[in-house]
């Protein structure tokens, strides 16, 4: 799926489901995203990969036509300008606290007039039929991660920005910074307030709306209230809950 596919499945108000990659294997990118995944983010964040592992596998799901993410480990200029190179379709940038947070991102994510990405597509430039420099700017999915409660305080700022795609809720370290009673609880009414929140913020700014989650329930939940990009769960996670499943279920 191309991100100007997913730009009209969005604007039509449809979902996207995504998994993150945590795992640092070329075969378990192939086997996950040959699952029927329109997207998959691989976390540089808290996964275990390198960058030459996440090259090798973004290569080895590309056959699958599951569009590409990468969330960043920080907001830095360097790596964002890497990962777009290496053929990254959408970057999603953690702990973004400020509108300033947002305008580094996204000038990393754009060439010259719009940002000061520089110019070196060396994989990204074998996915685009016409000229690459011409329609990167135009291709390129940005989102910033609203997991903080001074990103909650700075919404309307953040959203606001030029060049920002979307907002992508980390609902962890949000509940952490919130001093919330219960960690990533979807019932959860101050959660739910900036859920609410976030969305009316895209909806007035022309933005996607994105959101982690671990439970079918859950993801199910937020596509209903209208998020575009729902993530349900990472591999690792996945991999686990199935193993102790599958021993438990032997006695």
């Amino acid at each position: 799926m191309t991100t100007e596919t997913l730009r009209q499945h969005w604007s039509e108000g449809k979902t996207s489901y995504n998994i993150f990659l945590t795992i640092p294997s070329p075969w378990t990118a192939e086997l996950i995203t040959h699952s029927g995944w329109e997207t998959f983010t691989i976390d540089m964040q808290h996964g275990l990969m390198t960058f030459d592992t996440t090259l090798a596998m973004l290569q080895a799901a590309a056959p699958t036509g599951a569009t590409p993410f990468i969330r960043l480990p920080w907001n830095d200029p360097a790596i964002t300008m890497k990962v777009l190179d290496a053929g990254a379709a959408g970057v999603i940038c953690p702990m973004i606290n400020t509108a300033e947070d947002v305008e580094r991102f996204v000038a990393a994510c754009y060439y010259p007039p719009m940002g000061y990405r520089s110019f070196g597509p060396i994989r990204a430039k074998h996915y685009t039929e016409g000229n690459y420099f011409a329609e990167a700017n135009d291709q390129v999915l940005t989102f910033a991660m609203i997991e903080t409660a001074d990103a909650v305080a700075n919404l309307e700022k953040i959203a606001a920005v030029r060049g920002l795609d979307g907002l992508f809720i980390g609902p962890f370290d949000l509940s952490v910074s919130l001093g919330l009673d219960r960690i990533a609880d979807f019932a959860d009414p101050g959660l739910n307030e900036v859920f609410q929140r976030v969305l009316e913020r895209c909806a007035e700014h022309d933005l996607f709306s994105g959101v982690f989650t671990t439970k079918v329930e859950d993801a199910k939940k937020v596509a209903e209230m209208g998020f575009n990009l729902v993530t349900c769960g990472d591999d690792s996670s996945i991999l686990e809950q199935a193993v102790k499943g599958r021993r438990k279920a032997l006695g």
